[in-house]
């Protein structure tokens, strides 16, 4: 059985194992053991404070096969942007200029740097193991943060966003930075990737410059790829898209790849999900499937299921209620699958 649940700090080498897997590219998962145990431990940290309004919390969740016992996906949520450091983006704008002696008017795009994303969430570090990118895993890793916002909606503000991973080549290079961040920082796309993961990123605003940058005085190749996630990304785009985000003209400063957005409850799986009581066993295969997730935060756990629906509860699978470690008369919430399809 596969499951999504609360990161613990034991689930350290797992962790730090599909870190190595991503880099790069996933600045929220660095290749590093003591920055991947700060995380695991300001989650578990988040987890057990009382919220009176959002701020500075991670949610950090892994997925874990339980047969094996191995960690094979993460995920994480930032309850608040910019409660700590600020997070900075690109705004890309058209600009128009003419002349009435030349009869002569010429469009073109201007990046702008931008803090507007700050007091969102974010939903952030979505990376699945390569052999476990089947049976719908990805979906509900993706759908394990959203249905922890809707149970614990207190804890989250009215936004999220998401940043994509953007374009770079076999060796690890972003045209992108090459053109621009490269002239200001002075160090390749992925050290100053894995640099901004360990110590923030206030180099950023110590070093990139506050004008705005003309796109077409970049080279082609730079301006291919602003707002274009890498192909390793295109699914998680069409999942976001799916869900209810969708991109403002919001890239990241790194790579240019898109920065999409969307109020949390208009998520499509945070409107179409449901609370119930587990009122018995379903012992036959003939349900509806969902996700289930429980109702703790402490132990909060999803996984795919039959579900049956009824008046007054829902009844589950022995096997659910054991993976879950659900007992009867225990508050759910579930998704049916099929509501959640476009």
């Amino acid at each position: 059985m596969i499951i999504v649940r609360t990161a613990r700090q034991d689930d350290i080498d797992g962790v730090l194992g599909l870190a190595e897997q991503a880099y790069p590219g996933m600045t929220t998962l660095p290749p590093d053991r003591s920055v991947l145990t700060a995380k695991l431990s300001n989650s578990i940290e988040s987890i057990a404070q009382t919220i009176d309004k959002p701020g500075n919390q991670t949610y950090f969740l892994v997925m874990e096969d339980l047969e094996s016992g191995a960690i094979v996906g993460t995920a994480a949520i930032i309850a608040c942007l910019g409660s700590k450091d600020e997070f900075y983006s690109y705004k890309l704008n058209k600009v128009t200029h003419s002349c009435k002696e030349l009869d002569k008017k010429v469009t073109f795009e201007m990046l702008n740097l931008s803090n507007h994303f700050e007091g969102f969430s974010e939903v952030a570090t979505l990376y699945l193991d390569k052999r476990y990118r089947k049976n719908g895993n990805g979906k509900l890793l993706a759908r394990t943060r959203y249905l922890f916002m809707a149970q614990f909606r207190e804890r989250f503000p009215e936004r999220v966003m998401a940043d994509l991973r953007g374009y770079f080549d076999e060796q690890g290079n972003s045209p992108f930075w090459d053109a621009v961040g490269s002239h200001f920082f002075e160090m390749g796309f992925a050290e100053a990737d894995l640099y901004g993961a360990i110590h923030g990123n206030q180099f950023i605003a110590d070093l990139m410059p506050k004008q705005p940058i003309y796109v077409n005085m970049l080279p082609a190749a730079a301006q291919a790829v602003i707002g274009q996630p890498n192909v390793v990304g295109k699914p998680a785009m069409q999942m976001l898209e799916n869900e209810g985000f969708r991109w403002n003209g919001h890239v990241d400063i790194f790579d240019a790849a898109p920065s999409v957005d969307t109020k949390i409850d208009d998520i499509e799986s945070v409107k179409h999900s449901e609370l119930a009581e587990v009122i018995g066993i379903s012992e036959y295969d003939g349900d509806e499937q969902a996700v289930i997730a429980t109702s703790d935060i402490a132990s909060f756990t999803t996984a795919i299921s039959r579900i049956s629906v009824e008046k007054g509860g829902v009844r589950l699978p022995r096997a659910t209620l054991k993976g879950l470690g659900i007992e009867l008369g225990d508050s759910i919430r579930y998704l049916i699958n099929s509501t959640s399809k476009k």
